[in-house]
Protein backbone atom coordinates (compact mmCIF):
# COMPACT_ATOMS: atom_id res chain seq x y z
CA UNK A 1 0.00 0.00 0.00
CA UNK A 2 1.40 3.41 -0.94
CA UNK A 3 1.95 6.04 1.72
CA UNK A 4 -0.57 8.31 -0.01
CA UNK A 5 -3.30 5.63 0.02
CA UNK A 6 -2.62 4.88 3.65
CA UNK A 7 -2.82 8.56 4.49
CA UNK A 8 -6.11 8.96 2.60
CA UNK A 9 -7.71 5.95 4.23
CA UNK A 10 -6.56 7.10 7.65
CA UNK A 11 -8.09 10.49 6.94
CA UNK A 12 -11.39 8.91 5.88
CA UNK A 13 -11.43 6.80 9.04
CA UNK A 14 -10.74 9.81 11.22
CA UNK A 15 -13.45 11.84 9.53
CA UNK A 16 -16.04 9.10 9.85
CA UNK A 17 -15.10 8.44 13.47
CA UNK A 18 -16.03 12.02 14.30
CA UNK A 19 -19.64 11.17 13.58
CA UNK A 20 -19.88 7.43 14.23
CA UNK A 21 -20.01 6.07 17.80
CA UNK A 22 -16.88 4.21 18.86
CA UNK A 23 -19.02 1.25 19.88
CA UNK A 24 -22.64 0.29 19.44
CA UNK A 25 -24.69 2.60 21.62
CA UNK A 26 -28.03 1.73 23.12
CA UNK A 27 -31.00 4.07 23.01
CA UNK A 28 -32.88 4.30 26.30
CA UNK A 29 -36.19 5.93 27.19
CA UNK A 30 -37.42 6.09 30.78
CA UNK A 31 -40.89 4.60 30.76
CA UNK A 32 -41.17 5.36 34.47
CA UNK A 33 -38.37 7.47 35.98
CA UNK A 34 -38.63 6.29 39.58
CA UNK A 35 -35.20 7.78 40.33
CA UNK A 36 -36.70 11.20 39.51
CA UNK A 37 -39.75 10.76 41.71
CA UNK A 38 -42.19 9.27 39.17
CA UNK A 39 -44.44 6.51 40.41
CA UNK A 40 -47.42 4.41 39.44
CA UNK A 41 -50.73 6.22 39.04
CA UNK A 42 -53.28 3.43 39.30
CA UNK A 43 -54.07 0.32 41.31
CA UNK A 44 -56.66 -2.28 40.49
CA UNK A 45 -58.54 -2.05 43.79
CA UNK A 46 -57.55 1.50 44.73
CA UNK A 47 -57.53 1.51 48.53
CA UNK A 48 -55.98 -1.94 48.97
CA UNK A 49 -52.61 -1.83 47.19
CA UNK A 50 -50.34 1.05 48.26
CA UNK A 51 -47.17 2.50 46.74
CA UNK A 52 -44.67 5.22 47.67
CA UNK A 53 -41.26 6.53 46.61
CA UNK A 54 -38.61 5.49 49.17
CA UNK A 55 -34.83 5.27 49.47
CA UNK A 56 -33.57 1.82 48.51
CA UNK A 57 -29.78 1.35 48.71
CA UNK A 58 -30.07 -2.17 47.24
CA UNK A 59 -31.37 -0.66 43.98
CA UNK A 60 -28.93 2.24 44.04
CA UNK A 61 -31.22 5.10 45.07
CA UNK A 62 -34.91 5.84 44.84
CA UNK A 63 -37.43 3.03 44.37
CA UNK A 64 -41.18 2.70 44.40
CA UNK A 65 -42.26 0.43 47.23
CA UNK A 66 -45.44 -1.50 46.40
CA UNK A 67 -47.40 -3.35 49.06
CA UNK A 68 -49.70 -5.56 47.00
CA UNK A 69 -53.13 -6.64 48.11
CA UNK A 70 -54.15 -10.18 47.18
CA UNK A 71 -54.39 -10.47 43.39
CA UNK A 72 -54.11 -6.70 42.99
CA UNK A 73 -51.93 -4.57 40.72
CA UNK A 74 -50.04 -1.28 40.41
CA UNK A 75 -49.36 0.40 37.10
CA UNK A 76 -49.56 3.35 34.76
CA UNK A 77 -52.69 4.48 32.97
CA UNK A 78 -52.28 6.62 29.83
CA UNK A 79 -48.45 6.42 29.79
CA UNK A 80 -46.42 9.32 28.41
CA UNK A 81 -44.53 6.96 26.06
CA UNK A 82 -47.08 4.96 24.10
CA UNK A 83 -45.02 3.66 21.16
CA UNK A 84 -42.91 0.69 22.27
CA UNK A 85 -42.32 -0.77 18.79
CA UNK A 86 -38.96 0.92 18.05
CA UNK A 87 -37.43 -0.69 21.15
CA UNK A 88 -35.93 -4.12 21.78
CA UNK A 89 -36.67 -4.71 25.44
CA UNK A 90 -38.29 -3.44 28.62
CA UNK A 91 -35.89 -3.57 31.56
CA UNK A 92 -36.08 -2.84 35.27
CA UNK A 93 -34.55 -3.85 38.58
CA UNK A 94 -36.70 -5.18 41.42
CA UNK A 95 -36.03 -6.09 45.03
CA UNK A 96 -37.89 -8.91 46.74
CA UNK A 97 -37.18 -8.55 50.50
CA UNK A 98 -38.94 -11.82 51.37
CA UNK A 99 -37.30 -15.22 51.77
CA UNK A 100 -39.45 -16.91 49.15
CA UNK A 101 -39.99 -16.35 45.44
CA UNK A 102 -42.60 -13.81 44.35
CA UNK A 103 -44.60 -14.45 41.18
CA UNK A 104 -45.87 -11.40 39.32
CA UNK A 105 -47.37 -10.68 35.91
CA UNK A 106 -46.75 -7.72 33.61
CA UNK A 107 -49.92 -6.82 31.72
CA UNK A 108 -49.94 -4.48 28.72
CA UNK A 109 -53.22 -3.15 27.33
CA UNK A 110 -53.04 -1.50 23.92
CA UNK A 111 -55.21 -0.06 21.16
CA UNK A 112 -56.48 -3.49 20.05
CA UNK A 113 -57.20 -4.74 23.57
CA UNK A 114 -60.86 -5.60 23.99
CA UNK A 115 -60.60 -8.15 26.79
CA UNK A 116 -58.39 -10.71 28.52
CA UNK A 117 -57.62 -12.57 25.28
CA UNK A 118 -56.29 -9.49 23.47
CA UNK A 119 -53.91 -8.15 26.09
CA UNK A 120 -50.28 -9.03 26.81
CA UNK A 121 -49.51 -11.03 29.98
CA UNK A 122 -45.85 -11.73 30.79
CA UNK A 123 -45.03 -13.81 33.91
CA UNK A 124 -42.22 -12.51 36.15
CA UNK A 125 -40.48 -14.51 38.87
CA UNK A 126 -38.54 -12.60 41.54
CA UNK A 127 -36.15 -14.63 43.65
CA UNK A 128 -35.26 -13.25 47.11
CA UNK A 129 -33.04 -10.20 46.80
CA UNK A 130 -32.39 -8.10 43.70
CA UNK A 131 -33.49 -9.26 40.23
CA UNK A 132 -32.75 -7.62 36.88
CA UNK A 133 -35.71 -8.16 34.60
CA UNK A 134 -35.46 -7.96 30.80
CA UNK A 135 -38.52 -8.57 28.63
CA UNK A 136 -38.18 -8.63 24.83
CA UNK A 137 -40.64 -6.39 23.00
CA UNK A 138 -40.86 -8.88 20.10
CA UNK A 139 -41.67 -11.61 22.62
CA UNK A 140 -44.82 -9.82 23.77
CA UNK A 141 -47.92 -11.47 22.33
CA UNK A 142 -51.56 -11.37 23.30
CA UNK A 143 -52.83 -14.19 25.48
CA UNK A 144 -54.67 -15.64 22.46
CA UNK A 145 -51.46 -15.64 20.41
CA UNK A 146 -52.31 -12.66 18.21
CA UNK A 147 -49.98 -9.70 17.65
CA UNK A 148 -50.44 -6.72 20.00
CA UNK A 149 -50.43 -3.11 18.79
CA UNK A 150 -47.42 -1.90 20.76
CA UNK A 151 -47.35 1.35 18.81
CA UNK A 152 -50.24 2.53 20.98
CA UNK A 153 -49.95 1.26 24.57
CA UNK A 154 -52.86 2.50 26.67
CA UNK A 155 -52.00 1.01 30.08
CA UNK A 156 -49.46 -1.29 31.73
CA UNK A 157 -49.38 -2.74 35.21
CA UNK A 158 -47.82 -5.43 37.39
CA UNK A 159 -50.09 -7.80 39.35
CA UNK A 160 -49.46 -10.37 42.06
CA UNK A 161 -51.07 -13.77 42.60
CA UNK A 162 -54.39 -14.28 44.31
CA UNK A 163 -53.87 -15.16 47.94
CA UNK A 164 -50.47 -13.46 48.05
CA UNK A 165 -49.65 -10.01 49.49
CA UNK A 166 -45.98 -9.39 48.65
CA UNK A 167 -43.98 -6.22 49.15
CA UNK A 168 -41.72 -5.40 46.18
CA UNK A 169 -39.40 -2.47 45.40
CA UNK A 170 -39.05 -1.34 41.77
CA UNK A 171 -36.41 0.90 40.15
CA UNK A 172 -36.63 2.76 36.83
CA UNK A 173 -38.60 1.07 34.04
CA UNK A 174 -36.59 1.59 30.85
CA UNK A 175 -37.30 0.86 27.19
CA UNK A 176 -34.01 -0.09 25.51
CA UNK A 177 -33.18 -0.26 21.82
CA UNK A 178 -30.21 -0.21 19.49
CA UNK A 179 -28.89 3.03 18.06
CA UNK A 180 -32.33 3.95 16.71
CA UNK A 181 -32.99 6.09 13.64
CA UNK A 182 -33.31 9.73 14.61
CA UNK A 183 -37.04 9.76 13.93
CA UNK A 184 -37.57 7.02 16.47
CA UNK A 185 -35.07 8.18 19.02
CA UNK A 186 -35.91 11.84 18.84
CA UNK A 187 -32.59 12.85 17.25
CA UNK A 188 -31.73 15.49 14.72
CA UNK A 189 -32.34 13.39 11.61
CA UNK A 190 -30.12 11.36 9.28
CA UNK A 191 -26.48 12.41 9.07
CA UNK A 192 -25.34 13.99 5.84
CA UNK A 193 -23.04 12.17 3.40
CA UNK A 194 -19.54 13.55 2.84
CA UNK A 195 -17.87 13.64 -0.61
CA UNK A 196 -14.15 12.69 -0.42
CA UNK A 197 -11.87 12.93 -3.45
CA UNK A 198 -8.13 12.40 -3.96
CA UNK A 199 -5.50 10.43 -5.85
CA UNK A 200 -3.70 7.17 -5.16
CA UNK A 201 -0.26 6.80 -6.69
CA UNK A 202 0.68 8.59 -9.89
CA UNK A 203 -2.60 8.06 -11.77
CA UNK A 204 -5.18 6.50 -9.44
CA UNK A 205 -8.12 8.70 -8.41
CA UNK A 206 -10.47 8.24 -5.41
CA UNK A 207 -14.07 9.51 -5.42
CA UNK A 208 -15.92 8.36 -2.25
CA UNK A 209 -19.23 9.16 -0.52
CA UNK A 210 -18.85 8.59 3.26
CA UNK A 211 -22.10 8.42 5.26
CA UNK A 212 -21.70 8.49 9.07
CA UNK A 213 -23.54 5.66 10.81
CA UNK A 214 -23.98 7.34 14.19
CA UNK A 215 -26.28 10.16 15.24
CA UNK A 216 -25.31 13.60 14.03
CA UNK A 217 -24.03 15.97 16.69
CA UNK A 218 -25.36 19.48 16.35
CA UNK A 219 -24.75 22.59 18.38
CA UNK A 220 -27.54 22.98 20.91
CA UNK A 221 -28.94 26.05 22.56
CA UNK A 222 -28.22 26.47 26.23
CA UNK A 223 -30.91 24.46 28.01
CA UNK A 224 -33.18 25.90 30.65
CA UNK A 225 -32.32 24.46 34.05
CA UNK A 226 -35.41 22.87 35.56
CA UNK A 227 -35.04 22.90 39.31
CA UNK A 228 -36.99 23.40 42.49
CA UNK A 229 -35.89 25.20 45.64
CA UNK A 230 -33.66 22.95 47.82
CA UNK A 231 -34.73 24.94 50.89
CA UNK A 232 -38.35 23.98 50.26
CA UNK A 233 -37.48 20.30 50.11
CA UNK A 234 -35.30 20.51 53.22
CA UNK A 235 -38.09 22.22 55.17
CA UNK A 236 -40.66 19.62 54.11
CA UNK A 237 -38.40 16.67 54.87
CA UNK A 238 -37.68 18.09 58.34
CA UNK A 239 -41.35 18.75 59.11
CA UNK A 240 -43.33 16.16 61.05
CA UNK A 241 -46.91 15.63 59.98
CA UNK A 242 -49.38 15.36 62.87
CA UNK A 243 -51.49 12.20 63.01
CA UNK A 244 -54.77 12.48 61.09
CA UNK A 245 -57.62 10.56 62.68
CA UNK A 246 -60.62 12.56 61.47
CA UNK A 247 -61.56 15.06 58.72
CA UNK A 248 -59.93 18.47 59.22
CA UNK A 249 -61.26 21.68 57.64
CA UNK A 250 -58.78 24.04 56.01
CA UNK A 251 -59.26 27.11 58.25
CA UNK A 252 -57.93 25.50 61.46
CA UNK A 253 -54.51 25.40 63.15
CA UNK A 254 -54.62 21.61 62.82
CA UNK A 255 -54.91 21.95 59.03
CA UNK A 256 -52.05 24.46 59.00
CA UNK A 257 -49.70 21.96 60.66
CA UNK A 258 -50.69 19.15 58.29
CA UNK A 259 -50.36 21.24 55.13
CA UNK A 260 -46.99 22.63 56.23
CA UNK A 261 -45.63 19.05 56.32
CA UNK A 262 -47.30 17.77 53.14
CA UNK A 263 -45.02 17.39 50.12
CA UNK A 264 -47.15 18.19 47.09
CA UNK A 265 -45.62 16.56 44.01
CA UNK A 266 -41.94 15.65 43.51
CA UNK A 267 -39.29 18.41 43.51
CA UNK A 268 -39.06 18.47 39.69
CA UNK A 269 -42.81 18.82 39.16
CA UNK A 270 -43.88 21.89 37.13
CA UNK A 271 -45.70 23.33 40.16
CA UNK A 272 -42.45 23.34 42.14
CA UNK A 273 -40.03 24.66 39.50
CA UNK A 274 -38.34 27.99 40.07
CA UNK A 275 -38.90 30.16 36.97
CA UNK A 276 -37.16 33.38 38.03
CA UNK A 277 -34.43 32.84 35.40
CA UNK A 278 -36.54 31.30 32.61
CA UNK A 279 -36.43 33.10 29.25
CA UNK A 280 -39.30 35.35 28.21
CA UNK A 281 -41.68 33.90 25.63
CA UNK A 282 -41.15 35.54 22.21
CA UNK A 283 -44.85 36.49 22.07
CA UNK A 284 -45.05 37.68 25.68
CA UNK A 285 -45.90 41.33 24.91
CA UNK A 286 -48.79 40.41 22.63
CA UNK A 287 -50.23 37.92 25.09
CA UNK A 288 -50.10 40.49 27.88
CA UNK A 289 -51.81 43.01 25.62
CA UNK A 290 -54.58 40.51 24.86
CA UNK A 291 -55.35 40.33 28.59
CA UNK A 292 -55.17 44.13 28.95
CA UNK A 293 -52.02 45.88 30.19
CA UNK A 294 -53.91 48.10 32.63
CA UNK A 295 -55.95 45.28 34.17
CA UNK A 296 -55.30 45.01 37.93
CA UNK A 297 -54.31 41.82 39.72
CA UNK A 298 -57.25 40.40 41.67
CA UNK A 299 -57.94 37.46 43.91
CA UNK A 300 -60.95 35.36 44.76
CA UNK A 301 -61.36 33.80 48.22
CA UNK A 302 -62.89 30.68 46.76
CA UNK A 303 -61.03 27.35 46.97
CA UNK A 304 -61.40 25.69 50.37
CA UNK A 305 -60.56 22.06 51.10
CA UNK A 306 -60.80 19.32 53.72
CA UNK A 307 -58.09 16.90 54.87
CA UNK A 308 -59.12 13.28 55.47
CA UNK A 309 -57.47 10.31 57.22
CA UNK A 310 -56.34 7.36 55.07
CA UNK A 311 -59.19 5.20 56.36
CA UNK A 312 -61.90 7.73 55.46
CA UNK A 313 -64.92 5.80 54.21
CA UNK A 314 -65.29 5.98 50.43
CA UNK A 315 -68.67 6.54 48.82
CA UNK A 316 -69.90 6.59 45.23
CA UNK A 317 -71.37 9.65 43.55
CA UNK A 318 -75.11 9.39 43.05
CA UNK A 319 -74.64 11.06 39.67
CA UNK A 320 -71.54 11.88 37.65
CA UNK A 321 -72.18 14.22 34.77
CA UNK A 322 -69.03 13.56 32.69
CA UNK A 323 -67.80 10.01 33.36
CA UNK A 324 -65.81 9.89 30.11
CA UNK A 325 -63.26 12.40 31.46
CA UNK A 326 -63.60 11.61 35.17
CA UNK A 327 -61.66 9.24 37.40
CA UNK A 328 -63.74 6.41 38.75
CA UNK A 329 -64.71 6.25 42.42
CA UNK A 330 -65.59 5.61 45.11
CA UNK A 331 -64.28 8.77 46.81
CA UNK A 332 -63.46 9.65 50.46
CA UNK A 333 -66.13 12.35 50.88
CA UNK A 334 -66.77 13.35 54.51
CA UNK A 335 -70.04 14.90 55.66
CA UNK A 336 -68.51 18.35 56.19
CA UNK A 337 -66.87 18.70 52.78
CA UNK A 338 -66.70 22.45 52.00
CA UNK A 339 -68.02 23.83 48.73
CA UNK A 340 -66.31 26.66 46.86
CA UNK A 341 -66.59 30.11 48.54
CA UNK A 342 -67.54 28.71 51.97
CA UNK A 343 -67.34 30.10 54.60
CA UNK A 344 -65.99 33.52 53.54
CA UNK A 345 -68.82 34.30 51.11
CA UNK A 346 -71.59 32.77 53.23
CA UNK A 347 -70.88 34.11 56.69
CA UNK A 348 -72.09 37.68 56.54
CA UNK A 349 -75.31 39.17 58.01
CA UNK A 350 -76.65 39.48 54.45
CA UNK A 351 -75.96 35.93 53.29
CA UNK A 352 -75.41 33.71 56.31
CA UNK A 353 -75.79 30.06 55.30
CA UNK A 354 -74.85 26.87 57.09
CA UNK A 355 -72.45 24.47 55.43
CA UNK A 356 -75.28 21.99 54.87
CA UNK A 357 -77.31 24.67 53.07
CA UNK A 358 -74.34 25.51 50.85
CA UNK A 359 -73.75 21.82 50.10
CA UNK A 360 -77.39 21.44 49.04
CA UNK A 361 -77.30 24.69 47.02
CA UNK A 362 -80.46 26.06 48.61
CA UNK A 363 -80.05 29.32 46.67
CA UNK A 364 -79.89 27.47 43.35
CA UNK A 365 -76.71 29.23 42.21
CA UNK A 366 -75.58 26.35 39.97
CA UNK A 367 -72.07 27.89 39.99
CA UNK A 368 -68.76 26.05 39.61
CA UNK A 369 -69.13 24.67 43.16
CA UNK A 370 -65.64 23.14 43.35
CA UNK A 371 -64.93 20.71 46.18
CA UNK A 372 -61.42 19.64 47.19
CA UNK A 373 -60.47 16.67 49.39
CA UNK A 374 -56.88 15.84 50.31
CA UNK A 375 -55.57 12.58 51.79
CA UNK A 376 -52.21 13.77 53.18
CA UNK A 377 -51.01 10.33 54.33
CA UNK A 378 -51.51 8.66 50.96
CA UNK A 379 -50.73 11.96 49.20
CA UNK A 380 -53.80 11.70 46.98
CA UNK A 381 -55.97 14.63 45.90
CA UNK A 382 -59.66 14.44 44.95
CA UNK A 383 -61.29 17.40 43.18
CA UNK A 384 -64.87 17.85 42.00
CA UNK A 385 -66.75 20.31 39.83
CA UNK A 386 -70.37 21.27 40.51
CA UNK A 387 -70.51 19.20 43.68
CA UNK A 388 -73.86 18.95 45.44
CA UNK A 389 -75.48 16.99 48.24
CA UNK A 390 -78.90 15.54 47.47
CA UNK A 391 -81.32 13.14 49.11
CA UNK A 392 -79.76 10.36 47.04
CA UNK A 393 -76.19 11.27 48.03
CA UNK A 394 -73.36 13.37 46.60
CA UNK A 395 -73.32 14.22 42.90
CA UNK A 396 -70.88 16.12 40.68
CA UNK A 397 -70.36 17.01 37.05
CA UNK A 398 -66.69 16.00 37.08
CA UNK A 399 -64.32 14.09 39.38
CA UNK A 400 -60.52 14.07 39.19
CA UNK A 401 -57.96 12.14 41.24
CA UNK A 402 -54.33 13.32 41.40
CA UNK A 403 -51.45 11.29 42.81
CA UNK A 404 -49.31 13.88 44.58
CA UNK A 405 -46.39 11.41 44.77
CA UNK A 406 -45.82 11.44 40.99
CA UNK A 407 -45.53 13.78 38.00
CA UNK A 408 -48.29 11.99 36.12
CA UNK A 409 -50.55 14.32 34.11
CA UNK A 410 -54.15 13.69 33.19
CA UNK A 411 -54.67 11.95 29.84
CA UNK A 412 -54.05 14.21 26.88
CA UNK A 413 -57.22 16.16 26.04
CA UNK A 414 -58.91 15.48 29.38
CA UNK A 415 -60.30 18.22 31.57
CA UNK A 416 -60.36 18.19 35.36
CA UNK A 417 -62.39 20.16 37.87
CA UNK A 418 -60.39 23.04 36.35
CA UNK A 419 -60.69 23.90 32.65
CA UNK A 420 -56.98 23.33 31.96
CA UNK A 421 -56.96 19.76 33.30
CA UNK A 422 -54.83 20.97 36.22
CA UNK A 423 -55.27 20.39 39.96
CA UNK A 424 -56.45 23.35 42.06
CA UNK A 425 -55.17 22.53 45.55
CA UNK A 426 -51.42 22.83 44.68
CA UNK A 427 -52.01 26.38 43.35
CA UNK A 428 -54.18 27.93 46.04
CA UNK A 429 -52.80 30.48 48.52
CA UNK A 430 -53.20 29.18 52.10
CA UNK A 431 -53.11 30.85 55.50
CA UNK A 432 -50.16 28.78 56.77
CA UNK A 433 -48.08 29.97 53.79
CA UNK A 434 -48.88 33.62 54.42
CA UNK A 435 -48.00 33.19 58.10
CA UNK A 436 -44.71 31.51 57.18
CA UNK A 437 -43.97 34.28 54.67
CA UNK A 438 -43.16 31.83 51.89
CA UNK A 439 -45.32 30.33 49.12
CA UNK A 440 -43.35 27.48 47.56
CA UNK A 441 -45.33 26.69 44.43
CA UNK A 442 -46.84 28.21 41.31
CA UNK A 443 -50.21 29.90 41.62
CA UNK A 444 -53.40 29.63 39.61
CA UNK A 445 -54.74 32.51 37.52
CA UNK A 446 -57.80 32.94 35.33
CA UNK A 447 -58.29 35.11 32.24
CA UNK A 448 -61.41 36.14 30.40
CA UNK A 449 -60.27 34.89 26.99
CA UNK A 450 -57.84 32.04 26.32
CA UNK A 451 -56.72 30.29 23.15
CA UNK A 452 -58.00 26.96 21.81
CA UNK A 453 -54.74 25.29 22.84
CA UNK A 454 -52.85 24.09 25.89
CA UNK A 455 -49.24 23.63 26.98
CA UNK A 456 -47.94 21.19 29.60
CA UNK A 457 -48.72 20.63 32.37
CA UNK A 458 -52.21 21.57 31.13
CA UNK A 459 -54.04 18.84 29.18
CA UNK A 460 -57.21 20.61 28.04
CA UNK A 461 -58.44 23.82 26.43
CA UNK A 462 -61.80 25.52 26.89
CA UNK A 463 -62.11 28.17 24.22
CA UNK A 464 -63.25 28.58 20.59
CA UNK A 465 -60.69 31.35 19.97
CA UNK A 466 -57.62 30.61 17.82
CA UNK A 467 -55.83 33.98 17.87
CA UNK A 468 -52.10 33.45 18.44
CA UNK A 469 -51.89 36.37 20.86
CA UNK A 470 -54.27 34.82 23.37
CA UNK A 471 -52.65 32.78 26.15
CA UNK A 472 -53.04 29.01 26.11
CA UNK A 473 -54.21 26.97 29.07
CA UNK A 474 -51.08 26.20 31.07
CA UNK A 475 -49.32 29.39 29.94
CA UNK A 476 -46.94 30.52 32.70
CA UNK A 477 -46.87 34.18 33.73
CA UNK A 478 -44.18 35.64 36.01
CA UNK A 479 -44.08 38.94 37.86
CA UNK A 480 -41.06 40.91 36.64
CA UNK A 481 -38.07 40.29 38.90
CA UNK A 482 -37.39 44.04 39.20
CA UNK A 483 -40.92 44.83 40.42
CA UNK A 484 -40.61 46.67 43.76
CA UNK A 485 -42.53 44.84 46.51
CA UNK A 486 -41.08 46.78 49.44
CA UNK A 487 -44.18 48.91 50.07
CA UNK A 488 -46.64 46.04 50.39
CA UNK A 489 -47.91 44.32 53.55
CA UNK A 490 -46.28 40.99 54.51
CA UNK A 491 -49.12 38.76 53.15
CA UNK A 492 -49.25 40.58 49.81
CA UNK A 493 -45.46 40.68 49.59
CA UNK A 494 -45.44 36.89 50.09
CA UNK A 495 -47.82 36.45 47.15
CA UNK A 496 -45.85 38.80 44.90
CA UNK A 497 -42.54 37.12 45.69
CA UNK A 498 -44.09 33.76 44.80
CA UNK A 499 -45.23 35.20 41.48
CA UNK A 500 -41.64 36.24 40.81
CA UNK A 501 -40.16 32.91 41.82
CA UNK A 502 -42.76 30.36 40.68
CA UNK A 503 -45.19 32.32 38.51
CA UNK A 504 -48.80 31.42 37.81
CA UNK A 505 -50.46 29.02 35.36
CA UNK A 506 -53.45 30.02 33.27
CA UNK A 507 -55.95 27.50 34.61
CA UNK A 508 -59.44 28.71 33.72
CA UNK A 509 -61.60 31.21 31.89
CA UNK A 510 -63.36 33.53 34.31
CA UNK A 511 -62.61 36.62 36.35
CA UNK A 512 -59.95 38.60 34.53
CA UNK A 513 -56.43 38.27 35.97
CA UNK A 514 -57.59 36.63 39.19
CA UNK A 515 -55.69 34.41 41.66
CA UNK A 516 -57.25 31.78 43.93
CA UNK A 517 -56.97 32.14 47.73
CA UNK A 518 -58.61 29.92 50.32
CA UNK A 519 -61.82 31.47 51.79
CA UNK A 520 -60.16 31.46 55.21
CA UNK A 521 -61.56 34.05 57.67
CA UNK A 522 -58.05 34.42 59.12
CA UNK A 523 -56.63 35.84 55.85
CA UNK A 524 -56.77 39.66 55.78
CA UNK A 525 -58.44 41.59 52.97
CA UNK A 526 -55.82 42.23 50.26
CA UNK A 527 -57.86 43.62 47.37
CA UNK A 528 -56.68 47.23 47.39
CA UNK A 529 -53.01 46.30 47.56
CA UNK A 530 -53.10 43.64 44.84
CA UNK A 531 -54.97 45.96 42.48
CA UNK A 532 -51.86 48.17 42.40
CA UNK A 533 -50.17 45.40 40.39
CA UNK A 534 -51.06 45.47 36.68
CA UNK A 535 -50.85 42.99 33.83
CA UNK A 536 -48.05 45.13 32.37
CA UNK A 537 -45.91 44.17 35.38
CA UNK A 538 -45.83 40.54 34.23
CA UNK A 539 -44.19 38.57 31.43
CA UNK A 540 -44.86 35.17 29.87
CA UNK A 541 -42.01 32.70 30.35
CA UNK A 542 -41.15 29.47 28.61
CA UNK A 543 -38.94 26.42 29.11
CA UNK A 544 -37.62 26.75 25.58
CA UNK A 545 -34.15 28.38 25.39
Amino acid sequence: MSARLAWLLMGCAALISMFAPREAAACEERLLAVSQGQSFNETGRDVLTTYAIVDCPELGGKAVKVVFASGDSAGVKSPRLKNWKPFISLQFNALNPAKEKVSLCLTVRHKRTTGLATRVDVPIALQPGKTSVKIGIDEMVNTNGSAPDLSDVREWYIACEEGKTPTVYFGDFVLVGDDLPAAAAGGAGPAAAYHITGTIGPDGRVDLMATPTGPRVEAASKPVVLTGDPARLARLRAAKMPPITHPVLFYTPEADAICAALEVYPPDNPWNLVVSDWPVHPNSKNMLASVGLDKPLRYNADMGFILVPPDQKKVPLARLGSPEESDKGPYPIPADTPIEDWPAHHDSPVAKLTLDQVQRDVLGTNSDRHAIIVDPVRRVLYEFWQMKKTAAGWEASQASIFDLKTNQLRPDGWTSSDAAGLPIYPATVRYDELQRGEIEHALRISVRNSRRAYVAPATHYASPHTEENLPRMGERFRLRTNFDVSGFSPPVKTILNALKKYGAFVADNGLEWCLSVTPDPRIPVMHEELRKVKVADFEVVTREP
